[in-house]
C-alpha cells in the first residue's frame, strides 16, 4: 500500500510528515499563536455631555476618543437625549477624550484609564449667540396648550454659511430648539398640510442688527428673552402661528396706501409688495385676489374705479417685477364700500383716518391640489434664483442702511 506524505511549511520551509503526525503537529501550533495573541483588553468610557453654566445637557453632542499619542482617532459616538454617551476602546497608556457640537466650544481631557470602566463628563461653554425654544400655535386661538400644532415640518437655513442647518420632517410635538449663533442670518420655514407655509427670518449681530427676528408670532409677548454673559448669550422662548388655508379668509397688507387720488405706488408699498410675493412664493399651491380700498372722499362711482386701478397696479408690479404668475392674482376695486372707521360721505376725518381706509387686502380664492414646494427642502427653495433670493439680499441690504444713518 502507498503512504500518502503531507507538506507543510514552517518559515518558508516544506517539512513532509505522514497524516500520524500532521494532527498534533498543526494543534500545537494552533495553541502557540494563540498562546502569542491574548485577546486584548478594552476600555469603556461614560459619562454625560451638558452646557458648562446652566448645567444643561446636550443631546446629540459628538464625542470622540483618540489614542495614546493623541493623534488618530480610534472611537466616536454621539449623546443620548439626556446627553449620555458610552463608547468601547482597545486598552492603551492614556487617551484624549474630546467632545463637540455646533455652536459650543469643544473640550477635550487627557487621561490615564484607571480600570476598565472609566467616567468622563465633559462641559461645553456655549459661543455667542441666543438658544430659542420654539413653540407653534394655531394662529385662530389663544397660546394654550390646546391650540398647539403637532406633526410640522420645520426648516432652517443659514445665509452666511449657505447651509441647511435643521431638518425635521415631522416634528412629533410642538416644540423644537434650536441655537442660532452670533454674526449669521437664518431663514425658518415651518410647514404642515391645511396650514399656510411661515417663513421667518432671524439676524443674530449682523448689519447692524443684534437680534433681529422678522415674522414670529400675532400675539404678545413673542419673544420672552433671559439674557446673560453681557448679551452676548440668551435664552429665548418664542411662538410661531400657523394660520390655516380656507377659501375667502383674507388679510390686510401694512403700509400699503397711496395718494390721495392717486393709483401710484410709494417706496415703502413697493416693500411690503416685495414680501407679500414672498408670502405667495411659500404658498404656491394658493391663489388670491388683491383688493383695494379708498377712502369716502369723491364720488362712489369715481372711487370704485380708482380702487380697481389701484389693485391692478399692485398686481402688475407683483407679476412683472417679481415674477408672480398672473393666473395665481387676480384684482379688485372695492372702492368706499368696505370703510373700517367712522369716516364716511359727510363726516370731518384727519388725513390719518381717511388713510387707514385706502387699504390692501388679500382674499384667498382658490388651492391647488397639492403644495408644489412639499418635497423641495428650504435649501433648494430659498437658492432657487426664481424664488426669494432677491428679496432676502434686499432685506440685508436694508438693514446696513439703517445701521449707518
Amino acid at each position: 500500500m502507498n503512504t500518502i506524505y503531507n507538506i507543510i511549511y514552517f518559515n518558508h520551509k516544506p517539512i513532509i510528515m505522514s497524516p500520524k503526525v500532521i494532527i498534533p503537529v498543526l494543534c500545537f501550533f494552533a495553541f502557540s499563536l494563540n498562546a502569542q495573541s491574548p485577546q486584548k483588553q478594552t476600555v469603556t468610557f461614560q459619562g454625560t455631555v451638558s452646557e458648562l453654566k446652566t448645567g444643561n445637557h446636550i443631546n446629540s453632542a459628538t464625542v470622540l476618543v483618540f489614542d495614546d499619542m493623541l493623534k488618530e482617532q480610534i472611537a466616536t459616538t454621539t449623546t443620548n437625549a439626556n446627553g449620555q454617551y458610552s463608547v468601547q476602546v482597545p486598552k492603551l497608556a492614556r487617551y484624549s477624550v474630546k467632545a463637540q457640537k455646533a455652536t459650543f466650544f469643544y473640550k477635550d481631557s487627557v487621561l490615564v484609564a484607571d480600570g476598565n470602566n472609566v467616567k468622563v463628563d465633559l462641559g461645553l461653554a456655549i459661543k455667542p449667540g441666543y438658544q430659542f425654544d420654539m413653540t407653534i400655535f394655531d394662529k385662530a386661538y389663544d397660546h394654550n396648550p390646546i391650540n398647539t400644532l403637532k406633526d410640522c415640518k420645520v426648516e432652517i437655513y443659514n445665509n452666511t454659511t449657505k447651509e441647511q442647518e435643521l431638518s425635521i420632517d415631522k416634528l412629533e410635538k410642538s416644540t423644537f430648539h434650536f441655537l442660532f449663533s452670533e454674526g449669521n442670518h437664518y431663514t425658518m420655514l415651518v410647514r404642515k398640510p391645511g396650514y399656510l407655509n411661515r417663513r421667518v427670518e432671524l439676524y443674530v449681530n449682523v448689519n447692524g442688527c443684534i437680534l433681529c427676528v422678522d415674522g414670529m408670532g400675532i400675539n404678545e409677548p413673542d419673544l420672552v428673552a433671559l439674557m446673560t454673559n453681557d448679551n452676548q448669550t440668551g435664552y429665548m422662548l418664542g411662538t410661531i402661528d400657523l394660520d390655516s388655508i380656507q377659501i375667502g379668509k383674507r388679510f390686510q397688507l401694512n403700509n400699503i396706501y397711496y395718494d390721495f387720488n392717486k393709483s401710484d405706488i410709494r417706496p415703502e408699498a413697493a416693500k411690503t409688495l416685495d414680501k407679500l410675493a414672498i408670502f405667495l412664493k411659500d404658498n404656491a399651491n394658493i391663489k388670491v385676489e388683491l383688493g383695494s380700498h379708498t377712502d369716502a372722499r369723491g364720488a362712489d362711482d369715481y372711487n370704485l374705479n380708482l380702487s380697481d386701478q389701484r389693485a391692478k397696479a399692485a398686481v402688475e408690479y407683483l407679476t412683472s417685477t417679481q415674477g408672480i404668475d398672473f393666473e395665481r392674482i387676480s384684482h379688485k376695486g372695492y372702492g368706499e364700500t368696505n370703510l373700517i372707521n367712522r369716516c364716511g360721505n359727510g363726516v370731518t376725518c384727519s388725513e390719518t383716518e381717511h388713510q387707514l381706509n385706502r387699504r390692501t387686502e388679500i382674499k384667498i380664492t382658490g388651492l391647488t391640489n397639492s403644495d408644489p414646494l412639499w418635497n423641495k427642502s428650504l435649501k433648494q427653495i430659498i437658492e432657487d434664483p426664481q424664488l426669494y433670493r432677491k428679496v432676502i439680499d434686499q432685506e440685508k441690504r436694508e438693514k446696513s442702511l439703517s445701521k449707518n444713518k
